[in-house]
């Protein structure tokens, strides 16, 4: 491969995560001169219509990311198929066999195991974060927990794994598979999936989910297995932080009355529980699901995930 077709393979795997940014920008952008050209238009004067904008932006920043995942989703869509069609015509494209839908149901469990893991993971690691780290996330923090409930549920929890996954595992994964090799490729774009967060809090949490995100997409053959994953991850997410929050509420605060210490072993002991159940639920997964090949199609050897 010379230096020129190398620079487009890197260039390809850059550009999806481009494309939502730049949509998200323009949505938001589009947004607000609509509000300010409607409200020129009332009359209202140049700094009230600022603090106006301000207003009826706070706490809509899910609403807006929800809307622009809405619009990346079809692109992204085009760009799978686009890549599906050049296989085709190089003749390299592997078909499979669709997974018995039930086998898909193994999935929710294993979802949730590590979620849960990989939550207390990030627990632990903010134990020792300094402050800077913290506070990076203080701006997505507010932008999912000061949303309603359902709102939190439709765009974090359905709206945004599907573009997500698309992105990070239907284009940057499977293009990436082109570069090096299959083990590789997860880990790149599990990185590049934590890197896209935009904080030190969501991005290891995101990578581990982006690994098993990948994991799933190998055994199921399908964008639909990861999409399933990254769902179940987040709306259990939610919802258990959203139950969390109603009990702590109802109860006096007794998180001082712990050292870090205490706290780190009490996680600890939880998350290589819930990590060994995620363990053992893979190895189910990997021992009962098995997608065949479709006869008379080119087969790369390289294509499996284990």
């Amino acid at each position: 491969m010379n230096k020129s077709d190398l620079a487009k393979k890197i260039w390809g795997l850059i550009y999806p995560m481009l494309i939502y940014l730049a949509v998200q920008m323009l949505v938001v952008y589009a947004i607000q001169l609509l509000f300010m050209v409607y409200w020129h238009i009332q009359g209202i004067s140049s700094a009230d219509i600022y603090r106006m904008l301000t207003n009826t932006l706070q706490g809509r920043k899910l609403l807006l990311t929800m809307l622009s995942a809405l619009i990346t989703i079809p692109i992204m869509a085009l760009l799978m198929k686009k890549d599906i069609n050049d296989k085709k015509k190089a003749h390299t494209l592997v078909k499979y066999k669709p997974v018995h839908k039930g086998l898909y149901l193994l999935i929710l469990p294993f979802a949730f195991f590590n979620m849960k893991w990989a939550n207390m993971f990030v627990s632990i690691l903010q134990i020792f974060m300094p402050q800077f780290m913290i506070d990076s996330y203080r701006g997505a923090q507010a932008a999912i927990f000061e949303s309603p409930i359902v709102l939190q549920f439709i765009a974090g929890g359905i709206v945004a794994p599907i573009v997500e996954e698309m992105i990070f595992r239907g284009l940057i994964y499977k293009r990436t598979k082109e570069l090096t090799n299959i083990k590789m490729a997860a880990v790149i774009s599990a990185v590049l999936f934590g890197v896209f967060h935009g904080n030190w809090v969501q991005a290891p949490y995101a990578a581990i989910i982006g690994l098993a995100a990948v994991f799933v997409y190998e055994k199921y053959k399908s964008i639909m297995a990861p999409i399933l994953l990254h769902m179940w991850a987040n709306i259990s997410s939610v919802g258990m932080s959203y139950l969390a929050k109603q009990i702590v509420q109802q109860q006096t605060d007794t998180a001082g009355q712990f050292s870090d210490w205490y706290m780190i072993q009490a996680i600890s002991s939880s998350m290589l529980i819930f990590l060994g159940m995620a363990v053992g639920m893979g190895i189910i997964i990997n021992s009962i699901v098995r997608p065949k090949e479709v006869e008379n199609e080119v087969i790369d050897s390289d294509d499996t995930m284990l």
